[in-house]
């Protein structure tokens, strides 16, 4: 991203990815940057997560300019460590990585990493959180700070 450069937000906290497909959809925003950052809310059926990133990813056409991130996990039954929805994220989050290479963003670990010191449930902390899984905004900020660090790795911010 570069000074002057247009940014459209397309993703909203409680939504599915398949919302933010059909608004990607809808949005005459096609070209520049796009961070893909998806599948929260229903990480439990990670296919069409996968499915809807490909599809927003497609609908963008130009991989060299698409970050994708990983899935987070919050302070849900299911989804600590050991525990089956956490098994879910982690894969998800594995094979977007192979997928995508460098163009994917394991974000759930950076800030887990960046803020967690003690963190056995391997969650989202709650110092970066406003509730069980949405990030403050301290949180947002961070956030913001690793995806520009990760374009600007990729040569798409200065």
């Amino acid at each position: 991203m570069h000074v002057g450069e247009k940014v459209t937000r397309l993703g909203f906290g409680w939504k599915t990815s398949d919302h933010i497909l059909a608004r990607y959809r809808e949005s005459p925003e096609k070209d520049g940057i796009l961070v893909a950052w998806a599948g929260n809310n229903n990480f439990d059926d990670p296919e069409r997560v996968e499915a809807d990133v490909d599809a927003i990813a497609a609908l963008h056409g130009d991989s060299t300019k698409l970050l994708v991130s990983g899935l987070a996990n919050g302070d849900y039954p299911g989804r600590r460590f050991g525990e089956s929805g956490y098994k879910k994220i982690i894969d998800y989050n594995a094979k977007q990585a192979d997928r995508f290479g460098d163009h994917f963003l394991d974000i759930r670990a950076v800030l887990i990493a960046q803020v967690a010191s003690r963190n056995p449930g391997d969650i989202l902390p709650e110092k970066i959180r406003k509730d069980k899984i949405h990030l403050n905004y301290g949180g947002n900020w961070r956030a913001a700070g690793i995806v520009y660090s990760r374009l600007k790795q990729l040569g798409l911010a200065s």
